[in-house]
């Protein structure tokens, strides 16, 4: 009989079949990704590069005379900043009882593999989430907590003073004075955006439109961000199994603007990446003792804010808290 060794030998081995499973697993409405796209690293821990902004500032001596040397400037600074791919893993066990008891189209070992990649990929989302409507990670011209009549939800209609637009005009205003690019995607959550199909600054805007339907896509043209997703998943928030659930959106009712290139590259400004060490992968191994296969979900990330400036505080993104409350 083997045994299971610890260090990853004996008879442990990667499941190609379930790795296919876990990584074409739906994102159930997870937005995280869009914020924080991932970009493969070749070592668990290493640190990437944080470029100045020396281009931006003009220099007065470029007139060179005949004979003489050109002027000569600094170079560019560049800083480093540390990652580490922690790894996060989730294992369930398949007994034998349950595949010679499963009728179609229960399939336990594809039931788990999906069961623990949604809990490895709802953690990741939170900590995506946590990450990015902590106003405390923002530069402070790069954030605005409404409050009162401020607010954009239905008791607040009556007031001239909840203008969605406005706030939002403003965070796109305010990312471009610090990069000198407007924000390219928004992240409104799926109760803030049926709160806003209502709302009679949008009403008046779309009233003579071709598509009188509030979707993310006239949202898009009205505020000229190319691309908005709407997050609608939510969690259960209990603090242990066995205990009355208490079922919360993921996002709430915090809007983000932000401006994610269409792909990593250097010296080009972005909002946050994740970044991954290796792949996301399922590996398996028998438990005699148990009569079971023991199925282990494993994702190796960090995920960090990268369009910060020299405080580390976010200046490529705008967040706009408590849109409804």
């Amino acid at each position: 009989m083997a045994v299971y060794n610890p260090n990853g030998g004996g008879n442990v081995h990667i499941d190609k079949v379930l790795t296919q499973i876990s990584i074409g697993w739906p994102n159930n409405g997870f937005v995280g990704d869009a914020l924080f796209p991932a970009v493969g690293v070749q070592k668990q821990s290493d640190k990437y590069y944080v470029f100045g902004r020396e281009h931006w500032l003009p220099e007065q001596g470029d007139e060179r005379a005949p004979g003489t040397e050109a002027h000569e400037i600094p170079g560019r600074q560049v800083s480093l900043n540390p990652y580490y791919a922690k790894e996060h893993a989730l294992q369930i066990a398949v007994t034998d009882e349950e595949r010679e008891n499963a009728d179609s189209p229960l399939s336990p070992d594809r039931d788990g593999t999906e069961l623990v990649t949604e809990k490895i990929m709802l953690g990741r989302e939170l900590i995506m989430r946590d990450l990015a409507v902590t106003a405390a990670n923002y530069h402070g011209d790069n954030s605005l907590a409404l409050s009162g009549t401020d607010c954009w939800s239905s008791d607040q209609y009556a007031s001239t003073e909840s203008d969605p637009i406005a706030d939002i005009r403003l965070g796109k205003t305010t990312v471009h004075s610090k990069i000198f690019m407007e924000p390219n995607l928004g992240v409104i959550p799926y109760q803030v955006m049926s709160a806003l199909e209502d709302h009679p600054k949008f009403l008046d805007r779309i009233r003579y439109s071709e598509r009188a339907i509030f979707t993310p896509e006239l949202l898009g043209a009205l505020t000229q961000i190319r691309r908005w997703v709407v997050p609608g998943a939510g969690y259960n928030a209990a603090a242990n199994y066995g205990v009355a659930e208490s079922l919360q959106y993921i996002w709430s009712d915090d809007v983000i603007l932000a401006w994610v290139p269409d792909r990593p590259g250097l010296r080009i400004p972005a909002y946050g990446y994740e970044f991954r060490w290796g792949q996301q992968f399922v590996d398996r191994w028998r438990e005699e003792k148990r009569a079971s296969d023991v199925l282990r979900v494993r994702r190796r990330y960090d995920v960090k804010m990268t369009g910060v400036d020299d405080n580390d505080l976010q200046v490529a993104g705008f967040l706009i808290k408590n849109t409804l409350t």
